[in-house]
């Protein structure tokens, strides 16, 4: 065959030709001929990766290929694909009962973000009050204490277990709580503790209200009596372990199994295997933390409709701590080793 035009048509208009001819064939068939030539593949649009290949695409609409994509599931102030979140992780900054620290949540522990007091509360005016100066507010039972934050207005309540696990969690995986400087080397402080003086304490109340962790204790680092802990946002709180002993909002039947606490009859290391059912997910240390580590003890739940108190006083020793459970009292009790602080 000779090479180059014949009959004056080049090759590329013979290829064209041969393409039309096709397609006659195709329509000819029954098949659309516009599909064929202006039509290319069309491709989907998936939730299983953020790839998007090039190509031709049906219409649609994002959250139609991923039901995920919906105002209920983004935070609110994010607006993702045209969608404005919805989602408050935290309520509104508290305006009344002094100094709050915005706690991040725990999803493993069903909590969200959260506000509670950084000092254990003061009395000023019948008002739960988290401020660095005076004592805390002490000899009140359950009962008023979660009269008192509620009182505070709509959300506000007394710190709930799932809360007080967070705040300890979180304690016990930022390197900065621990003596040894690395999450599990040497032991958490464990604040005011050893009796010495035999009394509560107010917290530092100079200009920089986080420069003395130690006020009113008499000792200095390296000394594990250091008052404040670090959370994950950096910011301090005070007395979570040790000064007074703190009410939570919750009540205990006792058992064993989901749904009950032990009752061993005194404290107990949480290496306990009673509590490695139930308890320690509930209250204890994520790691095999005992009180070697100044995690605080166990005591258990004596009695149904007993109340929970942890952190531990200034007379607790090595039973104090931020896991610190004790569950021997019923709502009506009080002591003057007993506290409280609020949450929202």
């Amino acid at each position: 065959m000779p090479s180059g035009p014949i009959g004056g048509w080049s090759m590329k208009q013979y290829g064209f030709l041969a393409l039309f001819m096709v397609l006659l064939a195709g329509s000819a068939a029954g098949a659309d001929v516009s599909t064929r030539v202006f039509m290319p593949a069309r491709r989907a649009l998936t939730p299983v990766n953020d790839t998007v290949s090039a190509g031709y695409y049906s219409t649609t609409t994002l959250s139609a290929v991923d039901a995920d994509l919906a105002v209920g599931n983004i935070k609110s102030g994010v607006t993702i694909f045209g969608k404005a979140g919805t989602v408050e992780t935290a309520p509104p900054a508290p305006s009344v009962g002094g100094a709050w620290l915005l706690v991040p949540g725990d999803s493993a522990l069903g909590t969200r973000d959260f506000w509670v007091q950084k000092y254990e509360a003061k009395n000023v005016s019948s008002v739960p009050t988290s401020e660095p100066a005076g004592t805390p507010w002490v000899s009140i039972t359950q009962i008023e204490a979660k009269l008192r934050c509620e009182a505070l207005g709509p959300g506000y309540h007394l710190l709930t277990m799932p809360e007080a696990l967070t705040i300890s969690r979180n304690i016990e995986n930022n390197a900065w709580n621990w003596t040894g400087g690395s999450v599990g080397s040497g032991g958490l402080w464990r604040g005011h503790t050893d009796n010495s003086p035999a009394n509560s304490l107010a917290a530092d109340v100079t200009g920089d209200p986080d420069d003395d962790p130690y006020v009113g204790t008499g000792n200095t680092t390296p000394s594990i009596e250091r008052r404040v802990h670090q959370l994950s946002s950096g910011q301090y709180l005070w007395d979570r372990s040790g000064n007074v002993k703190e009410w939570t909002d919750m009540t205990c039947t006792p058992g064993t199994g989901a749904g009950y606490w032990y009752d061993p009859g005194s404290f107990i290391e949480w290496s306990d295997g009673n509590l490695s059912d139930y308890e320690k997910v509930r209250a204890g240390p994520a790691g095999a933390y005992t009180s070697t580590h100044n995690a605080g003890r166990y005591f258990g739940c004596p009695a149904t409709g007993n109340a929970v108190l942890q952190s531990g006083s200034w007379s607790g020793t090595v039973y104090a701590g931020v896991f610190n459970f004790s569950a021997n009292d019923n709502p009506s009790a009080w002591d003057i080793r007993i506290g409280f602080r609020c949450a929202r």
